[in-house]
Formats: C-alpha cells, structure tokens, sequence
C-alpha cells in the first residue's frame, strides 16, 4: 500500500501539474445605477428602468446576481453572492462602492427561476468583470 503512494507522487510530478492561478484581482471604485444582471444582459433599458423593480427584486431573491453599470466605462460590474445581497436595498439607485474586481474571460450563463417547472437563461460571451463590494454607499445623482 505505501509503494503505490510513494509511485503517485512522482508520477503526478512528472505530468507537470501544477495549481490553477487564479486571476488576480484588482481594487476598484465604481459610480452607476444597480440593476439585475440577467435582465440587463438581455434587454438594458427595461432593466435600467425603476418600473422593473418588482421583477429585479424576484430575481435577485432567487438567486440571480446584481450588478452595477459603471457611468464611466458603460461595463457591468457583476456582484458575487454575499455581494448583491449588500447591493438589494439599492436596487435601480446610483451607488459609489469599492471592492475588488477580477476581469472573467470565460462565458457566463445565468439561470433564472421562472416557476416550478420552468427557467431562463441568459448567456454572455467574450468575458464579464467580477466584483467583490467592500463598501457600498448611495451616490449623488451627476
């Protein structure tokens, strides 16, 4: 049993694996509106909109991220988990927060209870910026 132990370990050495790097993220300070990412990502100017606020709000409650539209760059700035439940109460408001943010290059889909039976996806290719929020503040309207 300890010979084959032994005989892993340097087979594993060999092949070269070695640890996935994970990107590294950089701080950031981002000024925009919160909405929902999903419907964001498939119709901008309804989910912009505080008439969506009842859908965002169902949606952020099952689970689908919240994100900020950064004023500057017109990126989305995607909240992790523990992110958009900080970011709920202000949803469809302009913020100013600080975080961390990793630049994602591989696609992203995001699903979407609809009811018992049925979900919606929404699929984005070419990448998406990752964020952390360590602080979240309402921001003056420019």
């Amino acid at each position: 049993m300890r010979v084959g132990t032994l005989l892993v370990v340097p087979l594993l050495l060999a092949t070269g694996l070695q640890p996935v790097a994970r990107p590294a993220t950089v701080p950031v300070t981002v000024v925009g509106q919160v909405v929902d990412a999903a419907c964001y990502m498939m119709h901008p100017p309804a989910a912009s909109s505080a008439s969506h606020d009842e859908c965002g709000r169902a949606c952020a409650l099952r689970g689908v991220p919240l994100g900020v539209i950064d004023d500057r760059s017109k990126e989305l700035y995607l909240a992790d988990s523990a992110s958009s439940k900080a970011l709920l109460p202000h949803l469809h408001q302009r913020v100013q927060l600080t975080g961390h943010s990793v630049k994602r290059t591989e696609p992203l889909e995001l699903q979407m209870p609809v009811d018992e039976t049925h979900t919606m996806s929404v699929r984005v290719e070419g990448g998406y910026n990752a964020l952390t929020i360590e602080r979240v503040a309402t921001a003056r309207q420019p």
